[in-house]
C-alpha cells in the first residue's frame, strides 16, 4: 500500500529515470509504469541484482549530479544518521524539477503515542522522527518545496487519512 501511495502521488511518467533508495526487492518497480528507466540501492547485500546497487548513502550517493527525474525514499531517512546530508545529495543527483517522493513514520500515529507514554524503547532502528512542519523545514533547508503529502495506511493496512496513518509520503520538488 505505502508503494501504491508513493507511485500516485509522484506521477512518474514512462520513460522517467527512477532512483529508489532502500530498494530491498524492488517492489516499488512494481507499481511504477513499465518503461521507467529503474535504479534501485539497498545496503542489505541479501538484495543485491543487476538494477539494485549495494551502497551506504549515508557515505553519499554513488551517481553523477542531475541524473535522476525521480528519488524515491521511502521509510529510509528515519535510519540514516545524517538526514541533512542525506536529503543533500538527494538534491545533487536530481534532475532541474525533479520530484523526491519520501514517506516517514508518524510520530502521531497512536503506535509511537503508546510507546512513548510506556517508555518502550525503539525496536526499529530509528534514530529521527518528523512531524510535516519539520519534515518541510528540513525539505526547505535542502533545496526542496512541498506540493503535497498524504497518509499511507493505518494498521492493519487500512487507507487512512495523514493524521492517524502509519507514515506520511511526501512529494518533494527541486527548487
Amino acid at each position: 500500500m505505502r508503494f501504491r501511495k508513493a507511485a500516485a502521488l509522484a506521477r512518474v511518467p514512462a520513460g522517467a529515470a527512477v532512483l529508489d533508495i532502500g530498494a530491498r526487492d524492488r517492489g516499488l518497480l512494481r507499481v511504477l509504469p513499465e518503461r521507467v528507466h529503474y535504479q534501485g540501492i539497498e545496503i542489505d547485500p541479501a538484495y543485491a541484482a543487476p538494477d539494485v546497487r549495494i551502497d551506504d548513502i549515508s557515505q553519499g550517493i554513488p551517481f553523477p549530479a542531475d541524473c535522476y527525474d525521480f528519488v524515491f525514499c521511502l521509510e529510509v531517512l528515519e535510519h540514516l544518521p545524517n538526514p541533512f546530508g542525506t536529503l543533500s545529495e538527494i538534491h545533487r543527483v536530481l534532475r532541474p524539477g525533479g520530484v523526491l517522493v519520501l514517506s516517514v513514520p508518524n510520530p502521531y500515529h497512536f503506535k509511537e503515542i503508546i510507546w512513548n507514554v510506556f517508555g518502550i524503547p525503539d525496536r526499529q532502528g530509528h534514530f529521527y522522527a518528523w512531524t510535516r512542519q519539520t519534515m518541510t523545514k528540513l525539505a526547505e533547508m535542502n533545496g526542496f518545496r512541498l506540493e503535497r503529502f498524504g497518509g499511507t495506511y493505518l494498521h492493519p493496512p487500512i487507507p487512512m487519512v495523514s493524521l492517524l496513518a502509519r507514515s506520511i509520503v511526501y512529494r518533494f520538488v527541486k527548487t
